[in-house]
């Protein structure tokens, strides 16, 4: 029996997207000891993901100071501070930890901690040679080419696991919510999660585009509902989308920007029968806890990458003549309005309709119109980067 640390030091969204290879490994190791290192603020959400047996907070801003002093030299009371640090991180090292960034912080980590560091470097922490997966994947973000591998898929290949078949799904969180959002899911129907905001201000859909979706989706569902979901620094944003809405539909409008920690948002997110928003953090914590998405994808975002993770989810995607970023002149208000009320899509141009499904080799999507079929380049893809998996 071994102990595995699993290190993800990126954002929300991407702590969900880890949830793929912790299901893996717990499948393929169920007696090992697996724990997670993730950044503290999320240390929350990371107590909701099944298959674990601790998470540890990444105190981030404290390594960074110790970072920025250590270019100066390292004073006997620092290097105390980091030794402590360590210990209280990791009384006695890991037998291997799976390291799921290029950052220069995880690598580091992963070395720190463990015996073994598995992940996107082959030749250790110096080494600046890319595995087979690590090399893929960054070609992929430079390049922008053709990619039909989800980036959830991605991490297992890099770690040598082959994606757990059957999508992961957050524990349901044991908080008792407060008054305001224990009356959401209940009555009329159906509730509907709109997230405001977006971690990459390149991801932010127009408050006025929100506002005329609001409008359009409450006149065709006179019993639908609607709350709106973001941080504390949303709030604007929220205020924003409301102000001139008409008076008689106010009341139908549930604003929790702000008022909800981690697990009372993934509760708050299980209650909502759609979740529609940007590629963005809370619209991937919707999908995993069995929430149908509905997602807008522009920027730079692309759905065979990081679309939700799982099956039935939809996503409009803007198109790209060249690859590049997108800044949408429409938006698709119609489209995702019939998919709430089941009428076939409506065709429009700037943006293609694509729905998951899931197999196998992880999850993928599928055009409207065409067959669910999964993309045969995705397993010779798979037998071209991990050749030990057999045929």
């Amino acid at each position: 029996m071994s102990r595995t640390l699993v290190i993800q030091l990126a954002r929300l969204g991407d702590l969900v997207q880890t949830m793929p290879i912790i299901a893996a490994l717990r499948k393929q190791c169920p007696r090992d000891t697996i724990d997670l290192l993730c950044p503290e603020p999320l240390r929350d959400l990371g107590t909701l993901i099944p298959g674990l047996d601790r998470v540890i907070g990444w105190d981030g801003a404290r390594w960074h100071r110790w970072a920025a002093r250590a270019t100066q030299g390292i004073e006997p009371e620092q290097r105390e501070e980091i030794e402590q640090e360590l210990a209280a991180l990791c009384p006695r090292p890991y037998d291997r930890a799976f390291v799921l960034n290029q950052h220069t912080r995880a690598i580091v980590a992963g070395t720190l901690l463990a015996n073994q560091c598995i992940g996107p470097l082959a030749q250790g922490p110096l080494s600046e040679e890319l595995t087979p997966w690590a090399a893929y994947v960054r070609e992929i973000a430079r390049t922008r080419r053709s990619n039909r591998i989800h980036l959830s898929d991605a991490f297992c290949g890099m770690c040598g696991l082959l994606p757990p078949g059957t999508p992961p799904r957050c524990l349901t969180p044991l908080v008792s919510p407060s008054r305001n959002l224990e009356q959401i899911g209940r009555g009329g129907g159906p509730w509907i999660g709109i997230i405001v905001g977006a971690g990459d201000p390149a991801r932010l859909v127009p408050v006025d585009v929100w506002r005329t979706w609001i409008i359009r989706f409450l006149s065709v569902l006179p019993r639908g509902r609607v709350v709106l979901i973001g941080h504390g620094a949303e709030c604007e944003r929220a205020r924003d989308i409301q102000s001139t809405l008409p008076p008689s539909i106010l009341g139908r409008i549930w604003d929790i920007t702000g008022q909800t920690s981690i697990h009372e948002l993934a509760q708050t997110l299980t209650r909502c029968h759609h979740v529609i928003g940007s590629d963005t953090g809370p619209l991937h914590l919707a999908a995993a806890v069995g929430t149908p998405t509905l997602g807008w994808y522009f920027a730079r975002a692309r759905v065979h990458e990081t679309g939700p993770y799982g099956t039935g989810h939809r996503i409009w995607q803007a198109q790209s003549e060249d690859g590049g970023a997108v800044v949408p002149t429409t938006w698709p208000i119609e489209p995702t309005l019939d998919a709430l009320v089941n009428q076939p899509p409506r065709m429009q141009t700037p943006w293609s309709q694509w729905t998951s499904q899931t197999d196998g080799w992880g999850t993928y999507y599928t055009e409207a119109g065409e067959s669910s079929a999964s993309p045969r380049e995705r397993e010779a893809l798979w037998h071209e980067l991990s050749p030990a998996i057999p045929a």
